[in-house]
């Protein structure tokens, strides 16, 4: 079978099938795999890779390495009953490989009131399909497990190996994606599955959590002006962050995040004060998240955020005294870029442009994701790319269109198909 003879089987398999890729998509979401209980889901991935797959890894992720791992911001997470399962698909021998990776962790589903359907349901209405982790990220795990099926139905097979990667940890840490590389998967090219909107995501920002501690002193209101608020002391804080966003926004955009007014946010999530409201609170404490741009290291944006904090204390008489404290916590992700100009690329570009009817949108991915872990610190050429929008992920009524999702599969039968040359026997 000539390789554009393969392409257009796929794709009317894919269209005469769309009723099974639903019904995979909704025994995913059906099996909830909260961060740190994703084994009974991996369970059900790995019966189903077995099915499409030539070798089927299942493991749990070494916490030692992990924890000595650079890029690795959670020391002593416990990886127990919370499996990796990677699938390949074996070549002839060819050289252009390919990673396919996809997170089965989700995050809780929060109050069941609060949702319309049931968040497990995996409710199928108005062409939609309903659940925790209906779009963040089990629409791109069935996409990558129905691609599989669908080689194998067509029977053609790829010139070079297809490795098909679930992983846990995604949501908080990483762990399950760095795990892979310590395993010793490694491809020429890789797509990290996340919701793009069918968007092209060459690059990816990073994000890192942080909270600052502002001292005051403590007073009982009858002496209150005796006491130093440090709420009043944290508002001017709260306004150089403000600013500073603004500014990074103009220093480190780039064009693929050019639709984005902000795209390295600087948001502070929680204040809190002293817990007895009828004095003057002696502490205040700032919990947030700072974005920051592909190219930039963590160290680099912790040090603009610090600078900020120590010139917004150095203009008070009280904070030159008593400087506020910035503390980085566990939670960092960061950020990586592939070039535009990258023969892969172009080529999942051109795919997804066939398989939508559209031309593709190259853009960046406005959040962080696994893809610095294969970009960055391995070296393998990367983009994210997934059906449905990451602004529904997390919320309750996460959802994912269904036309969508057949798109994303058909664009990746696309992309193996000319990429790894898959063909017929």
């Amino acid at each position: 079978m000539p390789l554009i003879a393969a392409e257009q089987a796929t794709q009317r398999w894919i269209e005469a099938h769309v009723g099974d890729l639903v019904a995979l998509l909704q025994r995913l979401v059906s099996v909830p795999s909260v961060v740190g209980s994703e084994g009974p889901c991996q369970a059900v991935v790995a019966e189903i890779m077995r099915a499409c797959c030539d070798r089927v890894d299942m493991w749990e992720p070494d916490q030692a390495w992990l924890d000595r791992h650079p890029a690795y911001f959670h020391p002593g997470t416990s990886f127990a009953g919370r499996p990796n399962v990677v699938g390949t698909i074996r070549g002839r021998g060819g050289r252009r490989s390919l990673i396919l990776n996809a997170h089965v962790d989700v995050v809780d589903a929060g109050p069941a009131e609060a949702w319309t359907h049931d968040p497990w349901s995996g409710a199928l209405v108005d062409g939609k399909l309903y659940g925790r982790g209906s779009v963040d990220d089990k629409a791109g795990l069935a996409a990558m497990l129905f691609a599989a099926h669908c080689l194998r139905a067509v029977g053609v097979s790829p010139d070079a190996d297809i490795v098909r990667e679930s992983v846990v940890d995604e949501e908080w840490g990483g762990g399950g994606t760095l795990a892979t590389l310590q395993r010793g998967y490694r491809a020429d090219a890789a797509i990290v599955f996340e919701p793009s909107d069918l968007d092209v995501c060459p690059a990816s920002r990073g994000g890192q959590a942080f909270r600052i501690t502002v001292q005051g002193q403590g007073a009982h209101p009858i002496r209150s002006y005796e006491g130093v608020s440090a709420l009043e002391k944290a508002l001017p804080i709260l306004e150089g962050l403000r600013r500073l966003e603004g500014e990074r926004q103009v220093r480190l955009r780039t064009p693929l995040f050019a639709r984005y007014p902000i795209f390295t946010p600087i948001v502070v999530g929680k204040i809190s004060a002293d817990r007895i409201p009828s004095k003057v609170p002696e502490t205040c404490v700032l919990e947030g998240l700072m974005g920051y741009a592909p190219a930039e290291t963590y160290q680099a944006a912790r040090r603009d955020l610090e600078a900020r904090v120590a010139a917004v204390a150095a203009e008070d008489a009280w904070l030159r005294v008593h400087p506020p404290r910035v503390e980085w916590l566990g939670l960092n992700k960061e950020g990586a870029e592939t070039s535009e100009a990258h023969p892969f690329v172009a080529l999942v570009s051109a795919a997804v442009g066939d398989a939508a009817g559209r031309p593709a949108v190259l853009a960046g991915f406005p959040a962080g994701c696994d893809l610095p872990y294969l970009a960055r610190h391995a070296g393998i050429p990367s983009v994210v790319f997934g059906p449905g929008n990451c602004a529904v992920a997390h919320g309750s009524n996460e959802h994912v269109p269904i036309a969508e999702v057949v798109a994303a599969v058909k664009a990746l039968l696309l992309v193996m198909c000319r990429w790894c040359r898959v063909r017929g026997a």
